[in-house]
């Protein structure tokens, strides 16, 4: 979920990567003459993406795919110092068939009874083809987008009805363009609030991603009860309504049928993680290592959540816990961090932290920043921030992966469980995330997808689950067969796409 949520550039390139045949050898000794004269993190990292960013800009010039011009991708566990993980879609899976019908019903029950839309709109059915992640809503239209990875349009819907090309073209022009889509393909945070999140939202989870089809059926609701429509409001209700259903402040009061409905039956919802996940936790933190959770959960939601997944002790498997952190702002403002009552659940009144102050491992803080997290296990490693190495799972990627590697020098590892759909046979939620409507996550004919795109210019590697990680050792060298970081391969149709890192 995006900001207001309770919940609940270039690539870039250090010391390690060696996916960069050429830049990788000049980054490697500029930030190892760097870390010589003990200059700070935040000064390697710019000089190591200037010199990645002047390799592609030669190999860009000549129109080449990437994998023309470079190797693969791998991941080095053993040179990070620090790894750190969300947990809602990353190091704990929903039951997304109960879990998209929930948000559904939830959604529309409110639109109806508190934003006044017909009785019509709770008539309709649950079409899961019609779910995916990462489709984008232009709200002034009523039209549901997807996007390719140079953020023209590939697929678009006018509420429920799919349009065509030629249809496509009349809205968007000839080059299927949406300027605020454009606004976000260059820099996504410039359109994270403000007016132009009022206009459009990018649906960047399963928490949002049933908001697409209650999104489409209001405004076929609209459509029926009204002759013409030249601007649609829905979106903007429905933001409202999402906001009223996550919001924490509703957790406990029975305001949000979504939570009065995940506290009666956590089980039915949450996934029990697997024991070898939990070993691997454990395996990665024996190993010297300092792990975090950062997820943007409030602490009393993700205590339940947790719960449900790892047991009552859940908190154990990390030297610190990062509840309510604000993604992505956590990774660029500085925030201070607030402590939290772990006995109530919540956070405690007048306890700010100084922006100085050194977390303590073992407690569970709420809000804060990425750069006091990082100074504080880098601390009780006993090394210099700037050579202490950080890395981070997560399965949002604008929030997750690409504001961390963009804004503050953090290499991260994106999960997409779209790829179980190719991995596994029987995977149970084909059918949810299988659309036929919208074709695949990661391409349309041929065309990459914005998130494919966004996947493999900022994420070191891309996996299905964590459950694919805890299968490797701390120490070992992850090869993924392909240039784009897709692990252990290249989704079928990703091959002969037109996925270029750009």
């Amino acid at each position: 979920m995006q900001v207001g949520f309770c919940r609940v550039g270039v690539p870039q390139l250090t010391c390690n990567v060696r996916c960069i045949v050429t830049s990788s050898a000049a980054a490697s000794k500029a930030c190892h003459k760097l870390y010589s004269h003990k200059q700070n993190k935040s000064q390697t990292y710019v000089l190591s993406q200037l010199l990645h960013n002047s390799y592609l800009a030669r190999h860009m010039h000549t129109g080449k795919r990437m994998s023309d011009a470079t190797s693969t991708k791998e991941l080095d566990l053993s040179s990070y110092d620090i790894i750190g993980f969300d947990l809602d879609g990353t190091l704990l899976r929903y039951n997304l068939q109960e879990m998209s019908t929930l948000i559904y019903n939830v959604l529309k029950q409110h639109m109806v009874e508190q934003k006044g839309y017909s009785r019509a709109l709770l008539d309709k059915q649950l079409d899961m083809d019609f779910l995916q992640k990462g489709l984008l809503l232009d709200g002034p239209r009523g039209n549901v987008l997807k996007l390719s990875n140079t953020a023209t349009i590939l697929r678009a819907s006018h509420g429920t009805r799919k349009l065509s090309d030629a249809e496509i073209v009349a809205t968007y022009g000839p080059e299927r363009r949406l300027q605020v889509a454009n606004e976000f393909y260059k820099d996504p945070l410039s359109t994270w609030n403000g007016p132009a999140a009022e206009e459009m939202r990018t649906l960047l989870d399963y928490f949002d991603m049933p908001s697409a089809l209650v999104f489409a059926q209001a405004v076929d609701v609209v459509d029926a009860d009204s002759s013409q429509a030249n601007e649609y409001h829905v979106w903007q209700d429905l933001l409202e309504t999402l906001m009223h259903n996550y919001s924490r402040d509703h957790f406990g009061n029975n305001k949000s049928l979504y939570f009065k409905a995940m506290r009666a039956d956590p089980q039915r919802y949450v996934l029990r993680s697997s024991s070898k996940l939990v070993n691997w936790l454990h395996q990665l933190r024996a190993s010297g290592k300092k792990i975090f959770l950062l997820t943007g959960s409030n602490i009393d939601f993700a205590e339940l959540t947790a719960t449900q997944a790892f047991g009552p002790n859940w908190q154990q498997l990390f030297d610190i816990v990062a509840t309510y952190a604000k993604k992505p702002g956590f990774f660029t403002q500085q925030r201070p961090f607030l402590r939290v009552d772990n006995v109530a659940k919540c956070e405690l009144p007048n306890s700010e932290l100084s922006l100085q102050e050194t977390l303590v491992c073992g407690e569970v803080y709420s809000q804060g920043n990425w750069t006091q997290l990082h100074q504080s296990l880098a601390k009780h490693l006993k090394k210099d921030a700037g050579i202490t190495r950080g890395l981070y799972f997560g399965d949002n990627i604008i929030q997750d992966v690409y504001t961390p590697v963009q804004h503050a020098g953090i290499e991260c590892c994106a999960i997409a469980e779209e790829l179980l759909l190719l991995e596994q046979a029987d995977y149970p939620y084909t059918h949810v995330l299988g659309s036929q409507f919208w074709d695949s996550y990661f391409s349309v004919d041929k065309q990459a997808t914005l998130w494919s795109g966004f996947i493999a210019k900022y994420a070191k590697i891309c996996v299905s689950s964590m459950d694919q990680m805890a299968q490797t050792t701390p120490t070992q060298h992850i090869h993924c067969s392909n240039a784009h970081g897709f692990y252990p391969a290249l989704p079928k149709q990703l091959e002969d796409s037109n996925l270029l890192t750009i």
